[in-house]
């Protein structure tokens, strides 16, 4: 991705931190919406180069009403603008009706701005009209800010196509996405091969996995992967009891329904491990085994604060199946 020079980047630094005592000041004096417009016109022209007599319209209009502003390069609207007071939150709602009216019109980007802090979305047209906060920065604090991120609001950036660009790279690069790449199944196979190679320890595939989302992964990023949400360890796994396919559990697996089974009441995880090597069993971690029961097994075993339990069906099955837990 193209990105801008260091002298690009100390002249915007430079125009930023000339305006920051004015917006300061102008925000100590609770300047009005018509007084935070003029601050509005001076930054766009001093910082992001635009012609406020030619490429910055006031009060543009769409359909049949008005937005605040309106940044117009070769008679094309790039981005709409909706300006608050200077003393006013920030709120979504600020926005919504000017992503409508971007989304009308064809415009890509809208801003909303008290003049001290802003915010750029995506305005997104698939089924219905949707907006996803891209950049957001504070005037007020110039030390603060990705210099890097503020160029693409620039002049220069939106004539190049580099803002377009660069949501494409940041897209490219969400840790959301990079994690779905991490959790597909050829990169958990390589990573399984290798962390055995390395170990010396036949792991599988659900142990990686299980390491992956519980320890090294944030669970921020978690949250935000579909991907991830779906390998997540559940207490309950919904699935058909008729489909249950016990045949082929390991070792240790079997030794595990064999203690649940023995049970009248859930057993805790300390207690399995203590009755496991009562019986002679070696093992380092039972998180890799636990997710494998829970992705066949689906809702036939489950966990609550702690303590496992397997349901009548399933200890009916392992009667059935004495080959399994004898």
């Amino acid at each position: 991705m193209r990105k801008p020079t260091q002298s690009q980047i100390a002249k915007l630094r430079e125009a930023v931190e000339f305006f920051t005592p004015v917006i300061k000041r102008s925000l100590q004096n609770k300047s009005n919406e018509a007084d935070t417009r003029i601050i509005i016109n001076d930054l766009l022209e001093k910082v992001f180069g635009y012609d406020k007599y030619f490429e910055v319209t006031a009060e543009h209009m769409v359909k049949s009403t008005y937005v605040d502003y309106a940044i117009v390069i070769d008679g094309k609207a790039e981005i709409l603008i909706e300006v608050k007071s200077m003393d006013s939150n920030l709120k979504q709602d600020h926005i919504r009706q000017t992503v409508n009216y971007a989304a009308s019109e064809g415009v890509k980007w809208a801003i909303l701005t008290n003049g001290c802090e802003w915010q750029l979305y995506r305005v997104i047209v698939d089924k219905q009209v949707d907006k996803e906060l891209f950049l957001k920065f504070s005037l007020l604090d110039p030390e603060s800010i990705d210099y890097t991120d503020l160029y693409v609001l620039t002049r220069e950036s939106l004539r190049k196509g580099l803002i377009d660009e660069y949501w494409e790279y940041k897209n490219a690069l969400k840790p959301s996405v990079v994690l779905n790449v991490l959790l597909s199944q050829p990169v958990i196979d390589k990573l399984r091969r290798e962390v055995s190679a390395a170990s010396g320890y036949k792991v599988t595939s659900e142990e990686i996995v299980d390491i992956l989302v519980s320890k090294v992964i944030r669970p921020e990023v978690i949250r935000e992967s579909s991907t991830a949400q779906r390998k997540m360890p559940k207490k309950v796994i919904p699935r058909p009891s008729q489909g249950i396919d016990i045949d082929g559990l390991t070792p240790m697996q079997c030794e595990i329904l064999k203690i649940l089974k023995e049970a009248n009441t859930p057993v805790s995880l300390d207690r399995i491990k203590e009755i496991l090597m009562e019986r002679g069993a070696e093992f380092r971690s039972l998180a890799g085994t636990f997710r494998g029961l829970s992705i066949r097994l689906g809702g036939e075993i489950s966990c609550e604060d702690g303590s496992y339990s397997i349901s009548d069906y399933m200890k009916n099955l392992l009667e059935e199946k004495t080959d399994v837990v004898e």
